[in-house]
């Protein structure tokens, strides 16, 4: 595959996905070069993380940075761990902006116009013509830099809502100068920057062009389809092909499973057969079905594929059958890729328990084979058992439920369907591997004694709040999100308004049920991701069958009539014809504890050992089978 001057070794492309594995002057690490080689084998290229033009434009504290020449030995190191695995490296620069992140000291947020973005409702300084120069100065260096660093070749990132974006778009730029007004001045800045990097370096250039932001008054394709035959009159070498912004519409810019599937595929077929040079097409392309897809419809030259690769960076070797088995699926949450960049962890992966770690998901054999039960098929139970299995142990499974526990309700939300992959995945090794038992059935003390070891993947119990009147209605829990027990045209009150409570709200509703949220606290969701929390919470409020109440106290139950305190103002509801239970879960231990006097070793993972997420209980389960 020709890109400029460079042959790639196919079509395939890592798009860059934030890490959050830098130090903290934004130096390559270990870490970064292990996540990189690990994933290097079976792509053409590697795009890292967006490096930073400068310590004041960071998104992530431990953001890779290419604003000094002292970042050019780790930049080196990181494209030469990339050439070995016989992976092109590409530079991905970037002006954050307005973006840049306000949490870090220092931050400078500078744009075309004083236009607050809406996701941070950071208002940025309007640029003049000198603080224009000395951006477009930033991208002529870096680029000298990517060049002297060994990359193969640049992006330029002229989308997303990034800087030059808020530039081109007419609802961020307010200007009356040379660099506003109609589309042509708009893209000024813009082409200057691409000039100003050719004349810089002789390596091949791309650029990453959103083809519809979403937004009013924003990019549309019709734009999009200009400043791409613009482009590519002035040399460009690629261009990559995407939607949404940052601050705007960032369930589209993360790719995250709320977006339509396809949409950037569809927008890179229209321009692919207007241009004549490669095409990229991005955005959830997570399955060998999307890869044939876009191949078969012609709609791309270049394949852009980044969080399946943290899902399992194997995904493209086993794509091109170089490696055995099914891919570990990529969900489209961005639970673990986006939430542990933000908790200061790093990049993380729900079902992928070795991102980030010096592990790998090829666990090694037992030179000592054993017979280990697992009690629990949930995500920690089904994460212990497959890795149990994978290194050659002969392993029972006990579970007397459908396997999943509690995330078996996960994909039953709207838009969350993809969540069902997960499932599906761990179900379907389990069923197929001959060294896997599974047993239908509620696993007693005495079930176990000829066992070797014991993996107890009990899980959790609801938390019963002290509510007068609430036993005798007999409340439901999360099973209301499997389809068959969803009820419609009722009148019902969830209690309790955190994730779980917020997804069964959403469900109902869908169902076309009326819904009441109470909520202790004064923030509804909780610790949801706020990529998921946004959209959701607005979907919430702007129907009408839903009442939201944080900051109110459930005080009683009678039947069907439920009163609460509010601010010191006293509320009730009548004709309620349900009542769900979401406020939280505790540990069951009662398996490890009635196994004490059995002579056989107990490993409590998962929720049975500390309540998480499934990311936590999947990882749990995944390290404590690799050390039995």
């Amino acid at each position: 595959m020709e890109l400029g001057n460079h042959t790639l070794s196919n079509k395939f492309v890592m798009a860059p996905v934030k890490t959050g594995y830098g130090d903290a002057d934004g130096h390559v690490t270990d870490r970064v070069r292990q996540f990189y080689a690990r994933r290097a084998e079976y792509v053409g290229a590697i795009t890292p993380e967006p490096l930073a033009l400068d310590p004041t434009l960071r998104e992530l504290p431990t953001q890779l940075r290419i604003d000094s020449d002292d970042a050019i030995p780790g930049l080196r190191s990181l494209t030469e761990t990339i050439h070995d695995g016989e992976a092109a490296a590409i530079a991905h620069l970037n002006h954050p902006g307005r973006m840049a992140n306000p949490q870090i000291e220092g931050t400078a947020h500078r744009s075309a116009s004083a236009t607050p973005c809406e996701r941070t409702g950071v208002t940025p300084e309007r640029m003049d013509d000198t603080d224009i120069e000395s951006a477009i100065e930033l991208y002529r260096d870096g680029a000298k830099r990517a060049q002297d660093g060994g990359f193969d070749a640049i992006e330029l990132q002229f989308g997303h809502g990034y800087l030059i974006a808020q530039f081109l778009s007419s609802a961020v730029n307010d200007r009356d100068d040379a660099y506003g007004g109609n589309l042509e001045d708009r893209a000024r800045f813009g082409f200057e920057v691409f000039e100003a990097v050719r004349s810089a370096t002789d390596l091949p250039i791309l650029v990453r062009l959103t083809a519809d932001d979403g937004v009013d008054g924003g990019i549309d394709f019709e734009q999009a389809q200009w400043l791409a035959r613009r482009l590519q009159a002035r040399g460009v070498d690629g261009i990559h092909v995407t939607v949404g912004t940052i601050c705007a519409r960032p369930p589209a810019f993360f790719q995250h499973m709320y977006a339509e599937k396809g949409k950037p595929w569809e927008y890179a077929g229209r321009l692919r057969a207007e241009l004549d040079v490669p095409v990229m097409a991005v955005g959830q392309i997570n399955t060998f079905e999307d890869i044939e897809s876009i191949e078969e419809r012609g709609l791309a030259d270049l394949i852009a594929v980044g969080r399946p690769l943290v899902a399992d960076p194997d995904f493209l070797g086993k794509y091109f059958e170089a490696v055995d088995g099914p891919p570990r699926p990529c969900m489209a949450c961005n639970d673990g890729c986006l939430g542990g960049v933000k908790s200061g962890d790093g990049l993380g992966c729900v079902i992928n328990p070795a991102v980030g770690t010096d592990r790998s998901l090829r666990v090694e054999p037992t030179s000592d084979p054993r017979e280990i039960a697992v009690v629990g098929g949930g995500p920690a139970g089904m994460s212990a058992a497959l890795t149990l299995a994978d290194r050659g142990h002969d392993v029972t499974l006990f579970e007397s439920d459908e396997l999943g526990g509690q995330f078996q309700y996960a994909p039953s939300p709207p838009g969350k369907d993809p969540l069902q992959r997960g499932i599906d995945f761990f179900v379907d090794r389990l069923e197929a591997s001959e060294s896997v038992t599974l047993r239908d059935q509620r696993a007693e003390p005495t079930d176990i004694v000829d066992f070797d070891a014991v993996i107890a993947a009990t899980g959790s119990t609801p938390i019963v709040p002290p509510i007068d009147g609430l036993e005798d209605v007999d409340p439901d829990g999360a099973e209301i999100l499997a389809p068959e027990r969803t009820p419609s045209e009722e009148r019902v009150m969830v209690i309790g308004g955190g994730y779980v409570g917020l997804e069964a709200a959403d469900t109902l509703a869908a169902a076309d049920n009326d819904v009441i949220v109470i909520e202790l606290l004064d923030e509804l969701g909780g610790d949801m991701l706020g990529l998921e929390k946004g959209p959701l919470l607005a979907r919430l409020r702007a129907d009408e069958r839903v009442e939201l109440h944080p900051e109110t106290d459930l005080d009683r139950v009678d039947g069907r009539r439920a009163v609460a305190t509010h601010n010191g103002t006293t509320r009730e509801w009548n004709d309620i014809d349900r009542y769900v239970l979401a406020t939280g879960v505790t540990s069951d231990d009662v398996f490890p504890s009635a196994a004490e006097d059995i002579d056989v070793p107990v490993y409590p993972v998962g929720d049975a050992e500390s309540v998480g997420k499934a990311q936590d209980a999947i990882a749990d389960g995944f390290e404590v089978a690799r050390t039995l």
